[in-house]
């Protein structure tokens, strides 16, 4: 049985809450491309993961390129109570080799938010 490694999306994300310390989930997450096409959208589980936003293109990878990845973080904060500073998080990355996996990692408070390349 394969590790699925190979067969899961191409590109994962994964969202934590840095006030709480905890996952942050429902989360609407949109991936585009630079001509603006959605590529997949998907919502934050309880871990914070997005793990089949992509899914869909595992046969048909995306091509190299630059992308964009979109948090709307609004929703998440406002259901807390709390006005973030930021409306949503757009997180650009470049697709170099079409056979790796990208992983993008955010952590997020109202105020301000960190992401870098995962593995």
């Amino acid at each position: 049985m394969s590790s699925g490694k190979s067969e899961s999306s191409p590109v994962t994300v994964h969202v934590l809450d840095t006030v709480s310390g905890k996952p942050a989930q429902g989360i609407t997450v949109e991936i585009s491309d630079v001509s603006k096409n959605t590529m997949g959208i998907e919502k934050t589980n309880e871990n914070g993961r997005c793990d089949t936003i992509l899914e869909k293109l595992i046969q048909n990878r995306p091509a190299k390129g630059a992308y964009k990845a979109r948090f709307y973080t609004e929703e998440y904060w406002s259901k807390k109570y709390t006005i973030p500073f930021h409306p949503f998080v757009d997180v650009w990355f470049s697709i170099l080799n079409t056979k790796e996996h990208y992983h993008i990692p955010l952590l997020i408070t109202p105020a301000s938010y960190t992401t870098y390349r995962g593995s």
